[in-house]
């Protein structure tokens, strides 16, 4: 089984992270142990120093890119979960990972915010939170993604079997 970067990228709560880590546990249970799981979140808590300007989100869009390619040089599965809202950032990285299956999360900007616990939906529409993705900076969707869920019309169960069925047949499982 070839060593693959799984991008789960969407808008802020369409379920990047419940569905990587639904992933993640599908695969662990099927045996696979050289699996990792990179939340976008998590990832940018660790390398610090960045904000949520422009510059800042692709550096750490390909920091996350980097960390996984070493991982999958080292005969991992990774599985990463970041926004990655602009198409020629997901360019870049699919360039640079030669096994690399992007998961486009298709979800609403208003199911989106009814979702967001954070707030941050509530903050962006306000103004009081510039540089939102979905509110005031645009997605720009891609057609270059391997498998698009529709998280705003499909339940988590279905989306979670849709992307395992369709990762297992990339991965020759």
């Amino acid at each position: 089984m070839l060593p693959t970067t799984i991008w789960f990228s969407g808008l802020s709560a369409s379920g990047k992270t419940t569905l990587s880590e639904a992933l993640f546990q599908n695969l662990k249970e099927l045996g696979l142990k050289n699996v990792e799981l990179l939340d976008g979140e998590t990832v940018r808590n660790m390398l610090k120093n960045y904000n949520f300007d422009k510059s800042s989100r692709e550096k750490v869009g390909i920091q996350k890119a980097r960390i996984a390619l070493d991982l999958n040089r080292k005969g991992k599965i990774v599985l990463v979960s970041g926004i990655a809202h602009k198409r020629s950032w997901r360019q870049e990285i699919r360039q640079m990972i030669d096994n690399y299956f992007e998961v486009y999360l298709d979800c609403n900007v208003e199911d989106c915010s009814k979702r967001d616990y954070k707030g941050n939906y509530e903050k962006a529409f306000s103004g009081k939170l510039e540089n939102f993705i979905g509110v005031s900076e645009q997605y720009e969707e891609s057609d270059e993604y391997d498998l698009r869920v529709n998280t705003s019309e499909q339940s988590i169960e279905e989306c979670s079997k849709l992307i395992l069925d369709s990762v297992l047949s990339h991965l020759g499982y």
